[in-house]
């Protein structure tokens, strides 16, 4: 019986097709912008990513004490001061700002105490 000669190309032909319908490889460690927010620890570690490219869409992996998990992060770095209940001292009792880029500079946008978000200087 003779050799199939058109083996190897309908051979190569079902390898590019397979190929094609693979998802695309995005690099798995590639690193996401934004700044991971500091997050209260987890109960338990679980470990849901080792990487921003684990993560869908925009999250990124961040710490959560021995856990890591995915998360909305924060767009500039540090983060927003601490606001006690009373009289708000941050600002003016309106939204100036939805997101950090909407700021100046390195401020974040950040709640005011009244229930409000304003455009402040970030600690640490």
């Amino acid at each position: 019986m003779p050799a199939c000669r058109w083996c190897p190309l309908a051979a190569a032909l079902l390898l590019g097709l397979l190929l094609l319908g693979l998802p695309q490889v995005t690099g798995q460690g590639a690193e996401k912008p934004g700044v991971c927010p500091e997050l209260q620890a987890a109960q338990n570690c679980t470990q849901e990513c080792g990487s921003d490219g684990e993560c869908k869409d925009n999250l990124k992996c961040c710490q959560a004490g021995c856990a890591t998990v995915c998360h909305m992060p924060n767009e500039k770095k540090g983060s927003c001061p601490q606001v006690d209940g009373g009289i708000p001292i941050l600002g003016v009792c309106v939204d100036q700002c939805q997101v950090d880029s909407q700021c100046p500079a390195e401020m974040k946008c950040c709640r005011n105490g009244c229930g409000k978000v304003t455009c402040t200087l970030p600690v640490s």
